[in-house]
């Protein structure tokens, strides 16, 4: 018989989760918002992640408004993704909400997985309300940390490199065993890695310290990029050299950018300061980290003051890539829009986007294709890593232009080839 799984969340997580383990066999439910459901049922995704249409496709789920689908379910995983307000700070009302709605229909003996990300503390104390609540809920919370990355979401589900699962009272370590849970024991076997265990805490923070390695690794990488422009050394060509340490590694997050964005770091390294401050401990690292993520956008006004306004005339702007990364519709914290705001009334800018669209106004229109934007314009930019950007033939753009500069601030066009052709790109970590 195949073992019943529910969902809770249909936002980006919890469609991941559920069409992933659609896919793997299991029955599949996923609840939340009605209109969300409806939307799902009518083959409208919400947001764009590769491989995700033809999860869905080939084994869907089942999607429901109604929380009363849960019942009969052995696991229950909450995959709802945690919002984050104005400050970076997490906003678990919506979290909170599904979870008592879906509390009735719990089941009494089973597996609950708290996927969402959360504060570290939460899960112990979510444990404590529901038992508070449902007295007769025997089932075991766990927190699963999820590693989701917009644009590999999917294949890192389903390899993912490792496990990492937080219980009630397991203190982790090489000689910790576990009390065991078969239902959740035979799940994580499934996939066929590493299942680490911790406590809740250790889980909850371990989330957190992930995130918090790759924003120094991204704030190492700009201390570098800097350094690179002002002496003439080049950080595309200190990079093959740098991974191939073994100690730094081929995969690590050493590429210079422009800031955090999205919310997801930012909303941790908020957490990790906080935590530090309220328990007397040194916050100075997320401080920092935080502090020279908004410095970023310094380098990007620097480089549009000098080469796109140079001339103090009102100039005609192509802009590449809206969204706050590639893959993604999210402006969360873009720095488009900073970018947009500072040029209200002294640049006229065409956009492009292959998936965000901005409403047009007297400073901003929309174009179709990136290279309808760049017709007649006076220079370039580009924010966002687009693939089909890469892909773009700089002499296209040389013949579009009517001033070969090109602001590359997502490093995605070939350096020697734009020098070929005559422009002149302006990118992190290279010497003008």
């Amino acid at each position: 018989m195949t073992e019943r799984i529910g969902v809770i969340g249909l936002s980006h997580l919890g469609l991941v989760t559920s069409a992933c383990l659609s896919s793997m066999g299991f029955e599949v439910t996923a609840v939340g918002d009605p209109a969300r459901a409806a939307s799902l049922a009518s083959g409208t995704l919400p947001v764009d992640e590769p491989g995700l249409p033809d999860l869905l496709a080939r084994t869907p789920p089942t999607f429901s408004g109604d929380f009363g689908a849960l019942e009969g379910a052995e696991t229950i995983i909450v995959a709802l993704d945690t919002v984050t307000d104005d400050e970076n700070r997490a906003d678990l009302s919506e979290l909170e909400r599904h979870v008592d709605q879906a509390l009735p229909w719990l089941p009494a003996e089973g597996v609950v997985a708290l996927m969402s990300q959360v504060p570290v503390g939460y899960t112990r104390a979510l444990a404590r309300r529901l038992r508070e609540k449902r007295p007769d809920l025997r089932s075991r919370l766990y927190y699963w940390v999820e590693t989701l990355v917009i644009g590999e979401a999917v294949a890192r589900y389903l390899s993912p490199e490792r496990i990492i699962l937080g219980g009630s009272d397991w203190l982790g370590g090489p000689e910790a065993g576990h009390t065991p849970e078969p239902t959740l024991d035979a799940l994580v076997a499934r996939f066929g890695c590493p299942v680490i265990r911790m406590n809740y805490e250790s889980a909850e923070l371990c989330k957190a310290a992930i995130n918090l390695y790759l924003a120094a690794s991204v704030t190492y990488a700009n201390a570098l990029a800097d350094l690179c422009e002002v002496t003439g050394a080049s950080m595309a060509a200190m990079l093959p050299a740098l991974r191939s340490d073994r100690r730094i590694g081929p995969h690590a997050y050493i590429r210079p950018g422009l800031g955090l964005a999205g919310g997801n770091l930012e909303r941790d390294l908020v957490q990790l300061r906080e935590l530090a401050m309220s328990h007397g401990t040194d916050a100075g690292l997320p401080a920092l980290i935080l502090e020279r993520s908004a410095a970023r956008y310094a380098w990007l006004r620097r480089a549009v003051d000098r080469h796109v306004l140079r001339d103090g005339a009102r100039p005609r702007v192509a802009l590449w890539g809206l969204a706050y990364k590639k893959n993604s519709r999210s402006t969360k914290n873009a720095i488009s829009l900073r970018l947009l705001r500072d040029l209200a009334g002294r640049a006229v800018v065409t956009a492009y986007d292959p998936q965000v669209t901005l409403p047009p106004t007297a400073d901003v229109r929309m174009a179709s294709s990136a290279l309808q934007a760049t017709e007649g314009a006076d220079a370039l930019v580009i924010l966002t890593d687009w693939d089909e950007f890469a892909t773009v033939d700089p002499s296209a753009l040389k013949e579009r232009l009517r001033s070969p500069v090109v602001v590359d601030a997502a490093g995605v066009l070939d350096g020697a080839r734009c020098r070929r052709v005559g422009l002149t790109r302006v990118t992190i970590g290279e010497s003008p």
